[in-house]
């Protein structure tokens, strides 16, 4: 008996990104969710019976579905629960003491007080809660804020107890401290200095609690067309939490892990590593919900903390050019470990000292163990010269960018790195012009983490005061879209599977209320998420979208 659908969607007008069939109306789905044709409704009648479900989609628009190919997602599902700092909504020191008292007020038997999401850059005072501050919501149980960029947090005195903080301890290995004028920690802590020991604060989450947060987070995903989502530094222990979510069908998106490698290492024996197969992977049924992909390393910080390596200083912190969180050999001995081992390396550097570094390591890795086309990739990759964006297209390594970031972070880029070289940031269209590899994401929670924000952000580069990030690296729809999309399976080694709406790929794709390729940026707001296709399931509609 020869294939039939199971699902005939229509009625739209598909961008397919599939060079054999570039624009469809129509999409003949199987009973496992994958295309088995795209055209016209006429053109796939032959593939229809009496039980094909036909599915209208309202004369609207539909692209594949969005993949966010770097965010948190767990951190995401966490950061629900806890109270959100974020600006405009919080704009002082007062306002994230105020709220947090009040969530204190709501749940008086809390162990520890948590918010999330603050930005110094943008509130009033210009600089970071501190212990005193947070001291005014609590001081007989720890209270901990952790900054947009999640490279910094902010304890009160009762959390520096619990973490065994004072004025004589020293600066973590890829952190800092810091401390006021008389040497006195002031609660602020820098990259890992915020991390380590956490759970003296904040406990690890259950297994319950973990599901209920990955469920929470597709939810949010899904509302914004994503149908794809790479959770970056995934801990070992994690991935049993995303494998019983897609077991109890609340995971929601298809997920990319890409594992915390410095965790993988302090988990394996001797000088071996495991492999990428070695590692749990797959999913239920052979959906695809669950994918073990890169390993995933950090070599710098960010640049709204001042923490991300520089080869000059920031231009408002004197001279300070940030800091490596490894030392150079460490980082260079778990590229290694990683390239040997056959995996994908994705390296966090936003710095151009960063940059070059991690180009430097993957290099040698290749030199010493040469693979084909490992598909290696800097996250951010941010502050790049001519120098920098010669070296990644000749080695053929993939910069994941997050435009969502200009416009929501631009300002403070400018604060800290002058004019001249925040126009440097993310060249989107030199990278594209010159043959670089790139992808878009958006690192979310960071960012609110919408893809149609990240693509207006693209074409405008307009920072939230109005400023223009150099207009000549703007980009058009078409490539926004496709950086979202085919770019980023191609980036997480999935494009066999989705990416483009061809024969073969899974059904899942993003439907619109208007035509993004034609809306100019000036009127985005009329391009909205109407629906969310995975697998051939509707699994998010807007309210006044009807596809029964």
């Amino acid at each position: 008996m020869s294939e039939t659908a199971h699902k005939l969607f229509h009625g739209a007008r598909f961008t397919t990104f599939d060079p054999e069939a570039p624009v469809a109306s129509a999409l003949a789905v199987d009973r496992g969710g994958m295309i088995m044709a795209a055209g016209t409704a006429a053109e796939l009648q032959g593939l229809c019976t009496a039980d094909t479900q036909y599915v209208h989609l309202g004369d609207r628009w539909a692209t594949p579905g969005f993949f966010d190919c770097h965010l948190h997602m767990l951190g995401l599902g966490l950061y629900l629960f806890q109270v959100d700092l974020r600006p405009p909504e919080t704009g002082s020191v007062d306002e994230i003491v105020r709220k947090l008292t009040e969530r204190l007020h709501a749940e008086p038997d809390s162990k520890a007080v948590l918010g999330n999401r603050y930005d110094q850059n943008r509130m009033r005072e210009r600089r970071h809660p501190t212990r005193h501050d947070l001291d005014r919501v609590a001081t007989d149980r720890p209270v901990r804020v952790e900054h947009t960029s999640g490279h910094a947090a902010v304890v009160n005195s009762c959390g520096l107890r619990l973490l065994g903080i004072g004025a004589s301890s020293p600066d973590p290995t890829g952190g800092e401290i810091v401390r006021d004028e008389r040497g006195e920690p002031t609660g602020v802590l820098l990259e890992t200095a915020a991390w380590n020991n956490m759970e003296r604060i904040v406990p690890p989450a259950t297994r319950e609690q973990a599901v209920d947060a990955l469920s929470g987070a597709a939810a949010y995903l899904l509302q914004r067309g994503i149908t794809s989502a790479g959770d970056a530094a995934t801990a070992p222990d994690e991935v049993a939490w995303y494998a019983a979510a897609a077991e109890s069908r609340v995971l929601g998106v298809r997920v990319n892990l890409m594992m915390d490698w410095p965790a993988v290492c302090r988990q394996s024996a001797g000088d071996d590593a495991p492999k990428p197969a070695e590692m749990w992977n797959g999913g239920p049924e052979g959906e695809h919900w669950l994918h073990i992909g890169q390993a995933k390393l950090f070599s710098d910080g960010a640049i709204t903390t001042r923490t991300c390596w520089l080869n000059e200083p920031f231009a408002d912190s004197g001279g300070n050019c940030g800091l490596p969180l490894h030392p150079p050999d460490v980082l260079k001995e778990y590229i290694f470990r990683a390239h040997r081992a056959g995996w994908q390396i994705a390296t966090h550097a936003i710095g151009d000292r960063a940059i070059d570094l991690v180009l430097r390591c993957y290099a040698e890795a290749q030199r010493a163990h040469r693979r084909p086309n490992p598909g290696h990739r800097i996250e951010h990759c941010m502050l790049l010269t001519d120098d920098l964006i010669s070296r990644l297209r000749r080695q053929r390594v993939w910069s994941i960018g997050q435009p969502e970031f200009l416009h929501a972070l631009g300002d403070a880029y400018v604060a800290a790195l002058g004019e001249k070289r925040a126009t440097l940031l993310s060249p989107y269209a030199s990278l594209r012009d010159r043959g670089v590899l790139q992808a878009f994401s958006s690192d979310c929670p960071v960012v609110p983490g919408a893809p149609l924000d990240g693509i207006r952000a693209a074409m405008q580069r307009a920072t939230h005061s109005g400023r223009i990030l150099n207009t000549e690296e703007r980009i058009d729809a078409e490539t926004a879209f496709r950086l979202y999309t085919v770019a980023a399976a191609a980036a997480t080694l999935t494009h066999k599977q989705r990416g483009n709406l061809a024969r073969g790929r899974a059904a899942d794709f993003t439907v619109f209320t208007a035509d993004p390729f034609a809306t100019p940026a000036a009127e985005w707001e009329q391009v909205q998420v109407a629906a969310t296709v995975i697998g051939g399931e509707v699994r998010f509609a807007a309210k006044h979208v009807d596809l029964t």
